[in-house]
């Protein structure tokens, strides 16, 4: 197994190694041949590169770049091979998006919900639903998120809520910096649960008719993140999407909410 041949910052160091320390060592994709696995995707950076300032001078959103990652199956790198993926440890995970990065900055950022939401899986209890998810990831799906409320808001306040209606549930509430989800097949939503109280996250299916994504970022920096306003407006959910938040993986989980 080889490791990236240039030389990579220690804060990825760190953030690798509280990430494998949070649940004791990932057994699942500790790594491969690096060359091996940035060649098939050094043809599609380059491409996205040659775009770049086109996309940022015009402000137009990066979704065939996005479809050609998807396609190519850079959204699975981190699934076990056994499960389809390319078996990617964390260091090596961050050294693609560093080249990513390269071609184009706002693309690693536009998927930072969707490797967190991976890496969660990764460390989800063995059994049906992790394989469903890591089939998901395989077949091209991606994941965005909605954590951050709008509005008046005070910290610690949660204003998007998850109700019981008959066998699942019902999702309300409106999320701003919504990076990565107008691209996304699935969303991470942070809510809370109507009749408990109790913080959970519900995973959304994203094409839901009661899903509305607005383009309305208008913040300094990057600009084509997709990170606008999402609404949720009685979207359902199937029990097994709705999950303690306790159960999140507590690495990233504590990221966003401390």
């Amino acid at each position: 197994m080889h490791e990236p041949t240039r030389p990579m910052c220690r804060s990825l160091r760190v953030q690798e190694y509280r990430m494998t320390q949070s649940t004791g060592s990932n057994p699942l994709s500790l790594g491969t041949d690096y060359e091996t696995l940035a060649n098939r995707f050094r043809p599609i950076f380059r491409e996205i590169g040659a775009g770049n300032v086109e996309r940022e001078k015009a402000r137009a959103l990066p979704y065939e770049p996005i479809a050609w990652l998807k396609k190519a199956g850079f959204g699975a790198v981190r699934v076990p091979v056994e499960y389809g993926g390319a078996g990617a440890s964390v260091s090596q995970l961050f050294q693609l998006l560093i080249e990513l990065a390269e071609a184009d900055s706002n693309i690693p950022q536009a998927l930072r919900a969707h490797f967190a939401f991976v890496e969660d899986r990764l460390n989800a209890p063995p059994g049906a639903d992790r394989d469903t998810w890591f089939a998901r990831f395989v077949a091209g799906d991606l994941v965005g998120n909605g954590w951050t409320e709008v509005g008046a808001v005070k910290i610690g306040d949660v204003i998007t809520k998850v109700s019981p209606q008959g066998d699942g549930f019902v999702l309300n509430g409106t999320k701003f910096y919504s990076t990565g989800s107008i691209f996304a097949d699935w969303i991470d939503v942070y809510a809370q649960r109507a009749d408990t109280g109790a913080d959970v996250i519900a995973v959304v299916d994203a094409r839901h008719a009661g899903v509305r994504h607005s383009d309305d970022w208008d913040g300094f920096g990057q600009r084509t993140t997709g990170s606008g306003t999402s609404v949720y407006d009685n979207v359902p959910l199937p029990a097994a999407h709705v999950i303690p938040f306790e159960q999140r993986f507590k690495y990233q989980g504590n990221s966003e909410k401390d």
